[in-house]
């Protein structure tokens, strides 16, 4: 047997990106160069709540509004024939990712937000995936869009697969070990996955 469980990222990868980071850095008073949540995290309070709360919102917004990547529907149901367990990590709020599974009647056995543990590109989320779904790190493929997603699933010992969609991303596509242009480029990464894939 060969991937026993894939993560996959949220935005920019199960669905098109569409938070407007832009905006919710300006409305916070970020600079634009820092990541949001770890910029939140060197805040006291109530800057740091009122950040976040900011941030809710317009993940809220962007989970209503959202649209599924093209081969979404086709990969969940190509990895539920397999036996494939499945889980989502995102950075985004757990009530945005409540929306956004509604919404497009997704379903996975395991998610876990900024709620549940230290934001990707941490290792912990992904470990705590790991556990949760039974399955040793090095059985698990992590999927996602960014450096977050390759750095977390590299950190916790997983292999990688980066959803590039014509970008170039410089030295984060040779870190992963997978490239992808379209998320139905998995199947055939997951059909070809054999005893030390």
């Amino acid at each position: 047997m060969g991937i026993k469980g894939i993560i996959f990222d949220m935005d920019g990868t199960l669905t098109l990106a569409n938070v407007d980071l832009v905006a919710v850095n300006r409305e916070i008073g970020i600079p634009d160069s820092e990541p949001i949540l770890e910029y939140l995290d060197k805040q006291g309070e109530p800057r740091r709540s009122e950040g976040l709360k900011v941030l809710e919102k317009f993940e809220t917004r962007a989970a209503e509004t959202s649209k599924l990547n093209d081969g979404v529907v086709d990969v969940l149901e190509h990895v539920r024939e397999k036996g494939i367990k499945t889980a989502l990590l995102t950075r985004n709020s757990r009530r945005s990712v409540e929306i956004l599974l509604k919404r497009h009647k997704l379903h996975f056995d395991v998610v876990v937000t900024r709620e549940d543990a230290p934001p990707k590109p941490s290792p912990s989320p992904v470990k705590l995936i790991g556990e949760k779904l039974g399955i040793d790190p090095k059985d698990l493929l992590m999927v996602g869009d960014v450096h977050f997603d390759i750095f977390s699933g590299k950190a916790a010992g997983t292999k990688t697969a980066l959803l590039c969609m014509g970008r170039k991303l410089g030295v984060v596509e040779q870190t992963a070990d997978y490239r992808l242009d379209s998320l139905s480029e998995l199947i055939d990464i997951i059909n070809n996955s054999g005893e030390g894939w």
